[in-house]
Formats: structure tokens, sequence, C-alpha cells
């Protein structure tokens, strides 16, 4: 009693007290119960071990929630003298604090050598440390810095059991609780290198539970193992006002480590039937400030989460190995990010790096000349980091963020192979795996302040639901739910800024996957999989660059490219069905919104998605086999999206540029049988998006609101082949799939160089599909295919193999005279103007002639003016069909007409070229009068298309044009493009 008043008394338990200067502790507590050894000797329970050995005071005796002292005692006396003397100012309320924990609990482990044995127990182990550090430096110099390591590294070895030579049991349910941390805070205001954080917060749990070997022996295994580790806390400064203060480097590390429910039988037997669950939570929010100041209130955030674990595997060599498993775990690490950097040089920038890595081997069995069995469920959810906000507005090299948030789900599960024995494996699997989040910051009337720079990955890589054998049978079976998303949205808005609030970001989906696919050598195999998989990469950025100088301008390149290998069965000398259901959703990047009204090198967009969908899926190949594979596939891989912008009032801004391949390798359903027999069954739908619509205006502005893109879409296809030598293969294949590359273009605007639109279509296709070949053989070929390739624009823009003739534009009537007709060049020299056609000479041309009628009246005038003017007339006539001539103007002169009447054409006009569009007509000047009673034809074609409208009664007569008209003026080709748009 005395002792422990005496150590109450040591302690410093004052909360307004400063803290130390270093303060420094390590601890291991141990707790071990219930553990059982086994020889020919004799059985022994293991001592009982529940202390603690710490560079604290040492305690004989732990009790079930430890709470372990501040600091060592030694350190924290001499800070403690420290304290209300002159030395004080020395430290001016700078810190150094780590704290570093390893709880050990073992427990209900049975080791059998030559003997038998059982273990049962039900044991918990609870511990605590407070990191909480609260401290000032505001208004000081060199002050209330903080250094400070929080981390717990709890190891659990519980409910194993070890047959060597005998039989070893186990009956085991464990509980581990171990936290530290604590929230850290202090202050830098108005101070020079003062108010800053480095801290680490770290909860890396060590679970080896409810795991069985047999050697030679028998391990038998039923455990129940939970573990929570957590070091959370949150980083709360300011660096207002000040220099190089009120900075943080938050690091939070959050990874759990896991072996559990393994079974392994060597020349004996080892089951397993475990449930085991692990949690780690480090880290939180930060929350800091630079606002106005100088190198202060910025954040470098990296982080790490995810499990790592090898649960419920089996083995067996020469014996039998069962593992059975249900595992939970549960991973956080960092938080939401906030900082200011107003009317500051360099500070409130935000520079992020979370990891999400879960990462899992479960639920695979194997065997050599024996027999493994597993049944696994797996349950995961990863976190690393969180939304960022920063401000960097009226500031120099403020209120930047960089983000580097990779986000994966690694897994080897449900997977079986054997030689010359039997496997298999089973698992349910259900995995997030999130990092980052909104990204948001301001860059007004700044300077090289408010950018943003991301490189978002989301890249699940896996091997599941696998059957392989050699002489054996193997089956892999999976049913699979993932979600893997990297980042969010970045936005950033600024006016008058200045290389400010633009965005760069390269955001990659991919997913290298490889599921339901077997193979055999004499042997049986079988896999029944399913796979329901999410992957995003970013959103849609956003930003602004209103009346600024190189600012509001987004930089986008995502990628979404799959790469899936499933449902695919290869056997020689065997049976082999596989069975593979896929249902995949990518998504990078997205909708680019931006604007650059009234700037600079502002609003700009460049824009270059790339979407592809890589799939081999639903073969079937057998020799002296039977092997049949069934699929059905639903894929989307969309890459960007809509870009918008405008540059109103702007030089050089609003501009978009695009570059969108989309590309699909599609090979399904294709089969080849030698001396066997094989099938393929498959349906198959796929979706690949690269790009979509851009639109941009540039109202009074140069060199703004311009389109360039090129569209790029490339579809091959080896699908629902077959190949028979002396055997059977058959597929039936239903594929539809739709590529898109770019879409509509819309620009409009106003100045020089301004709201020009090209692009640049590429598209290709090539199929090789439903071929069969017989050697000796039958091949049957079946199934449909529905296939959309849509590169750019599906309407509106000319293309090359659109432009046919000539379309004058508006007002070229200014550049003729009254009796005038242009002329056309590059005609072919088979059809001369000044002389009629050889009639031989225009069988080329069959099909070429606008036979049908004229085109409609247009848009510009809804009819034909009474008092002078001929502008309702088409501008755009394709060759001349002068055929249809009488019908069109009967149906334009109004009964009862008193204006001026059509005039009409001389009787011995010279041959005109057909194949070409005739000019638009003047439209500031009345037509002449055709002629009435001309020719009926000339060289074949009709020359008086006006008989039967002669004037009626009460109507002006039809004025005349000169008989001696001249032949076709000539006027320069180059004015005849000034206006066409489109693309060659």
């Amino acid at each position: 009693m005395l002792g422990t008043g005496i150590a109450s008394a040591q302690e410093n338990v004052d909360p307004d007290a400063a803290p130390p200067a270093v303060d420094v502790a390590a601890a291991i507590p141990i707790k071990a119960d219930q553990n059982k050894l086994a020889t020919p000797v004799r059985e022994v329970t293991l001592p009982k071990i529940d202390r603690t050995i710490s560079t604290d005071r040492v305690t004989s005796v732990v009790p079930t929630r430890t709470a372990a002292p501040v600091a060592n005692p030694l350190v924290r006396q001499a800070g403690e003298r420290l304290q209300n003397t002159p030395m004080q100012n020395v430290v001016r309320g700078n810190t150094i604090q780590a704290h570093v924990d390893v709880p050990i609990n073992i427990c209900g482990n049975a080791i059998a050598v030559l003997a038998n044995t059982e273990a049962t127990a039900d044991c918990q182990q609870h511990t605590h440390r407070d990191g909480t550090i609260v401290t000032d430096g505001a208004g000081q110099a060199l002050a209330g810095n903080v250094v400070a390591v929080n981390h717990i590294l709890p190891v659990q070895i519980t409910g194993n059991a070890i047959g060597a030579g005998g039989n070893a049991a186990t009956n085991t349910r464990a509980e581990q609780v171990s936290t530290t941390g604590g929230d850290i805070t202090t202050n830098g205001d108005k101070g020079a290198i003062s108010g800053n954080v480095v801290a680490e917060h770290g909860a890396t749990p060590v679970q080896i539970t409810g795991n069985g070997v047999g050697a030679a022996g028998i391990a038998e295994a039923n455990s129940t193992a939970d573990t929570f580790a957590s070091s959370e806390g949150d980083v709360l400064t300011s660096g207002k006002n000040s220099s190089i203060s009120g900075n943080t480097v938050p690091v939070a590390l959050a990874p759990l480590a896991e072996v559990n429910g393994n079974a392994a039988g060597a020349a004996g037997n080892a089951t397993t039937d475990s449930v085991q669950s692990g949690t780690a939570y480090a880290g939180g929010k930060t929350d800091t400030n630079g606002d106005p100041a100088t190198l202060a209130g910025n954040v470098v955030a990296p982080a790490l989460s995810g499990p790592v674990t090898v649960d419920d595997n089996a083995a067996a060599a020469g014996g039998n190995a069962t593992a059975v498993s249900e595992t939970t775990n549960e991973s956080v690490a960092g938080g939401i990010i906030h900082t200011f950097g107003d009317g500051s040089t360099a500070s409130g920038n935000i520079a992020g790096a979370p990891i999400a890595l879960p990462t899992s081997a479960g639920g695979n069995g194997a065997s050599i000349v024996g027999n493994a069995l597993t049944d696994h469920a797996n349950e995961s959810y990863s976190k690393s980091g969180g939304e960022a906000y920063t401000v960097g507005d009226h500031s120099v090299l403020s209120g930047n963020i960089a983000d580097v948030p990779p986000a994966t789900a690694i897994d080897v599960c449900g997977n079986g192979a054997t030689l010359a024995g039997q496997a298999a494996g089973t698992c349910e699997n259900d995995v997030k795996s999130i990092t980052s989040g909104y990204q948001g910051t301001t860059g007004t009337d700044s300077v090289i302040s408010g950018n943003i720079a991301s490189t978002p990955v989301a890249t699940p890589a896996e091997v599941y639901g696998l059957a392989a054998t050699l002489g054996g049978q193997a089956t892999g079976s999976a049913d699979e739910v993932k979600e893997v998303r990297s980042s969010g949205t970045p936005n950033t808005e600024d006016d008058h800024g200045t290389v400010s609030s633009n965005i760069v970001t390269a955001p990659t989906a991919a997913a290298p996957q490889v599921f339901a696919v077997t193979a055999g050598l004499v042997g049986n195999t079988f896999s029944d999989t399913s796979n329901d998989t999410t992957v995003k990469a970013g959103n849609n950025p956003h930003a602004t660059g209103k009346k600024g100088s190189v600012a509001g301008n987004i930089v986008q390149v995502p990628t979404s490219t799959p790469a899936q290998v499933f449902a695919d069965g290869v056997t020689l000398v065997g049976n082999n069905v596989t069975k593979g259901d896929n249902a995949t959703d990518m998504k990078a990047g997205g909708d680019a919104i931006t604007t650059g009204e009234k700037g600079s090198i502002a609003g700009n967009a460049v824009s270059a998605p790339v979407a592809t969908g890589t799939q081999v899926l639903g073969w079937s190949v057998g020799g002296g086999s039977n092997v049949d594979a069934f699929s059905t596939n639903s894929l989307s891989s969309v890459a960007g999206g809509d870009v918008n912008s405008d540059g109103d009032q702007g030089a050089v801004s609003g501009n978009l540029i695009g570059a969108q391949p989309a590309v699909l390798p599609a090979v399904p359903g294709n089969t080849v049988a030698a001396a066997g027999i094989t099938n393929s069954d498959v349906v198959t739908d796929t979706k690949v998006i690269s790009g979509d619509d851009s639109y941009t205006s540039a109202d009074d502005a140069s060199v703004s609101g311009n389109l360039i893109h090129v569209p790029a879409n490339a579809v091959a296809g080896v699908y629902a082949d077959a190949v028979a030598v002396a055997g059977n293969a058959t597929t039936v294949t239903d594929k539809s799939s739709y590529t898109q590359a770019g879409g509509e273009m819309l620009t409009e605007g106003s100045g020089p160089l301004t709201a020009r639109e090209m692009t640049v279509p590429v598209e290709a296709a090539a199929n090789v599909a439903r071929i069969p070949v017989e050697v000796v053989g039958q091949a049957v070929t079946e199934g449909v295919s529905d296939d959309t390739q849509l590169t750019g624009e599906d309407a509106g823009t000319l293309r090359a193999t659109q432009l046919k003739g000539l379309e004058l534009p508006k007002g070229v009537d200014s550049l003729m005279k009254a009796n005038e007709v242009p002329a056309f060049h590059g005609l072919d020299s088979k059809l001369p103007v000044n002389q009629l056609p050889n009639p031989a000479d225009l069988t080329s041309l069959t099909g070429q002639l606008p036979t049908p009628a004229l085109p409609g009246v247009a848009q510009e005038r809804s009819s034909l003016p009474l008092n002078g003017g001929t502008g309702s007339i088409t501008p755009n006539v394709q060759g001349l069909p002068l055929a249809q001539v009488l019908e069109v103007a009967q149906g334009l002169v109004p009964a009862g007409a008193t204006g001026r009447s059509l005039p009409s054409l001389p009787v011995t006009a010279p041959a005109l070229p057909v194949p070409v569009q005739l000019p638009a007509l003047p439209t500031e000047r009345s037509l002449p009068a055709l002629p009435v009673d001309g020719p009926a034809s000339l060289s074949g074609l009709n020359l008086n298309p006006t008989q039967g409208l002669a004037p009626k009664a009460g109507e002006r007569a039809l004025p005349q044009l000169p008989l001696g008209a001249p032949a076709l003026s000539m006027i320069d080709p180059a004015n005849l493009f000034q206006t066409v748009t489109g693309s060659l």
C-alpha cells in the first residue's frame, strides 16, 4: 500500500501543466493463458503470464485495462524540473513524444508431439496509453512545435493446433483491444517557426489464430478471435500572421496483418473452423491555417490502410486438410484536411498521398496426393485520406493541391490446384477500397495559386475461381463483389488570377482480373464464378479562369482499361466445365467544365481520354476431352465525358482540344476440339466510350472558342469461330457492342481565328466471326451480333466523303454581274464548259444527278418576294436537274403575282456542268426571265423547263435575258470555300 501511494504521488496528473519537452516510452504488455503442450513424457499447461515489460516502471501484474504511465519517469522528472525555471524559456512549449506499445496475447494454443492434448480458453487483453498533446507557440519564435509518435502494434496468437505424431485440438475465444493516440493541439499564430507538427498515428495489429497443422498427426482448431487497434487523433494548429509556422505532416498507418484459419495436412489431417475480425483506425482530421502568412499552414499527409491476410487456405500432401473460415476487416487511415492560404506566400498548400491496399489470399485449396477443401468468406473495408479544402485567394504560391491517391485490391481467392489428388477452393469476397475525396480550392486575385494536380489510380488486381489439375480433380469457385474508388471531384475557382486555378489530372481505372479459368491434364476441373466489380478513378474536374491570365485551364487524361480473362477452359484428356458471370463498371474522369471569360490563355481544356474493353472469355479448347465454357458478360468502360468552356471576350481562351481513342478487341466464344467435344455458350454486352460532346463559345474574342478533335474508333473481333479436328466443336454466341469516340461539337462566336471547328475522325473495324473450320470433324457456329460504332459527330459536320460539288457562301452574288453565272473549277476535262459534252462521257455520272427534286427552299426566306430579289431559292444545287425545274418553279410562283416575274434563260446557253452544284443565284438582284419557247432538250438535257409558265391575263410579262449571254464566268475558287466547315 505504501509503494502504491508513492507511485501515484510521482505521477503528473495536472491537466493544465505544460507537456514535458521529451516524452519517450515503450511497453510490451504480455498475457499468456491456457496453452497446452503434450509429449510422451507428460501433458503440461504452460505457465500463465500477465505482466508488462516497459521503459516505464515495470509492474509484475498488469490489470485488464492497462493505463501506461505518461512517460519514462527519469525523462518526466527532468522535464518537471525545467518548469517554472529560466530553462523553461529555452523549451518554449516544444515537445517530442514517442509512445510505442506492443501488447501480446497468447492463449488457447495446443501442441501435441507423439501425444494428445486439448486446449480450451476464453481470454481477453485490453491496453491503453493516452498520447494527447496540448502546447502553444503563439507569438513566439521556435515555439510550440511537436514531433509525436503514437503507435500501437498488438499481436494475438490464439486457438492454433499443431499435431506432430499426435492429436491436438483447440476451442478458443479471444479478444484484444489496444488503443493509444489522442489529439495534438498547438498554435503558431504571429510566430516564427512555431506551431509546426510532425505526427505519426499507427495502428498495425497482427493476428495468427485458428490455424491447424497435422504432420503425421491430427490437428483440429475451432477459434473465434477479434482484434481492435486504434491510434486516432486530430492534428490542430495554426500559422496565422506568421512565418514558417502551422505546417503539419500527419502520418496515418492502419494496415492489418493476419494469418488465420489455415489448415495443413502432411501425412496427417488438419481441420479448422474459425471466425475472426480485425479493426484498425489511425489518424484523423487535420486543421491548420496560413492566412496571411509566409510558408505557413501547409500540409503533407501520407496515409496507408488495408488488411494483408492469409486466411482459410488448405494444403495437403499425402493427407487431408479442410478449412472453413469467415473474416471481417476494417481499416481506416487519415481524414479530412482543411487549411487556408489567403493573402499569403507559399502557404495553405496540401500534398496528399493516401494509399488503400487490401490484400488477401483466402479460400484456396492445394494438394499433392491428398485432399484439400476450403470454404471462405471475406469482407473487407479500407479507406485512406479524405476530402481536402484550402483557399489561395490574394496570394502567391498558395492554396495549391497535389494528390496521389492509389486505391487497389489484390486478391487470390477460391482457387483449387492438385497433383494426383483433389482440391477445392471456395470463396465469397466483398471488398471496398477507397482513397481521398473531393478537392476544393480557390485562386482569386492570386499568382500561381489554387491549382490542382491529381493522379487518381483505381486498380483491382486479382486471380480467383481458378481450377488446375494434373492427374486429379480440382474445383475453383468464387463469388466476388468489389468496389475500388480513387479520389473525387477536383474543383477550383478564381477571378483575376495569374497561373491560377488550373487543373491537371490523370485518372486511371484498370482491372487486370483472371477468374473462372480452368486447365487440366489427365484430370477433371470445374469452376463456377461470378464477378461484380466497380472501378472509379477521379470525377468531374471544374475550374474557372474569369478575367485571369493562364488560369482556369484543364488538362485531363483519363484512361479506362479493363484486362479480363474469364470463363475459359483448356483440357487435354479429361472433363472440364467452367461458368463465369461478369458485371464490370469502370469510369475514369468525367465531365470537364471551365470558363475563360475575359481572360488571357484561360478556360482552355485539353481532354485526351482512352477507353478500351479488352476481354478474353468463353473459350473452350480440348484434346481428347470434353470441355464446356459458359459465360455472360456486361462491361462498361468509360473515360472522360463532356467538355464545356467559354472564352467570351477573351484571348486564346475557351479552346477545346481532344483526342478520344476507343478500342474494343472482342474475342468471345471461340472453340477448338481435337479428338474431343467442346462447347462454348456466350452472351456478351460491352460498352466502350471515350469522351463525349464538346461545347464552347467565344463572342468578341481572339483565337478563342476553337474546337480541334481527333476521335478514333477501332473495333477488332475474332469471335464465335469453331475449329474441329476429328472432333465436334460448337459455339453459340450472342454479342452486342457499343463503341463511341468523341461526340457532338458546337462552337459559336465572333473574332479573328475564333469559333472554328475541325475534326479528323478515324474509324476502323475488322471481324473474323462465325467461321467453322472442319478437318475430319464437325464445327457448328451459331449466334448473332449487334454492333454500333460511333465516331465523332453522327450528323452535322461535313467529312471528305460527304463533300459533293461546291457549296457557295452567302453573298457570293456580290462578285458577279447581273448577266453572269459562276464557273466551276476542278471539273473533269471530259466536261467542257464552252462546248457540248460527249454523251458517252456522261455514263460515269450515272446516279450522281439529284433527279428527285430541287433542294428545299432556303431557310432565310420563306417565299419568293414580289418586289425584287430571289433570295428564297436555295444556293446549293448539285448538278442541274432541269427536268424538274418546271414543276418546282410552278410551286414557287404565286398565283396572281404582281411583282417582277421570273426571267428566262437564253435558248442558246452552252452546255452546263452536270455533276457539280449550281451556285446560289443572286439575292440582291432579280432573276432574269427564263425562256418560254426554247427547244425542249439539248444533248439529252431538258433546257426548257418553263413551258407552261407563260403569264396569265393581268400578270406582268417575264423579262428576257440577252440572247448573247457570255459563257459561264469564272470566279476565284478560294472564295468558294471561305465559310465551308467540316473535315477533310
